[in-house]
């Protein structure tokens, strides 16, 4: 097999259009569109300084259709920790899951990655969300994709969705108030502050 060869069957043409990247941006919230399941795996998270430890199944859907046509986006299902509410939400998914994939547990323990990802290359519809966080050394936002709803790939309507209105990071202005602590307002009830 040659260097040249192509790995995707396109034809290696050296043209800027083929050499280029496409520009990463966000799915706007709200886009729907049928997206095959890609991956699934059991993610077992340490804590962070964004989150704590915990346990859940990643599954990694790519679109199929869209203006956003082969980007990947996550869904978490976390069904092992949790409030009693949440924990029974996220059941529910993974059922709703199991169902729409036709996938039938051949026992009544959690089922390991390599049971679900029998279900990796069904195409289903998906609901995409939009999330943002701001960034503990306050340098901005971060922002992301996820998926909300999932439904049968026939009930599905392929659109575009509207880009949230996430407030702009504005950050935490220094001043001497807010390095001395001891400076309140109340020190300045006579309208006089020296």
């Amino acid at each position: 097999m040659s260097f040249w060869q192509s790995g995707s069957g396109a034809k290696i043409t050296g043209e800027a259009k083929d050499a280029f990247s496409l520009e990463f941006t966000q799915i706007p919230e709200g886009t729907t569109a049928c997206a095959s399941l890609y991956n699934i795996e059991i993610a077992d998270k340490d804590a962070t300084d964004y989150a704590e430890a915990t346990k859940f199944y990643q599954l990694t859907w790519k679109l199929t259709q869209g203006e956003f046509v082969n980007r990947q986006v996550t869904q978490k299902i976390k069904c092992f920790d949790g409030t009693p509410e949440a924990i029974d939400r996220n059941l529910n998914m993974l059922k709703l899951l199991m169902d729409l994939c036709q996938f039938k547990p051949m026992h009544n323990e959690a089922p390991t990655e390599e049971e679900l990802r029998r279900m990796c290359g069904k195409i289903l519809g998906i609901k995409i969300g939009e999330w943002s966080i701001a960034k503990r050394d306050g340098s901005g936002v971060m922002e992301g994709n996820f998926v909300r709803e999932i439904y049968a790939a026939k009930d599905t309507d392929v659109k575009t969705g509207v880009k949230s209105s996430i407030p702009a990071y504005v950050p935490k202005v220094d001043s001497a108030f807010s390095r001395n602590p001891r400076a309140q307002e109340e020190d300045f009830d006579d309208g006089i502050p020296f």
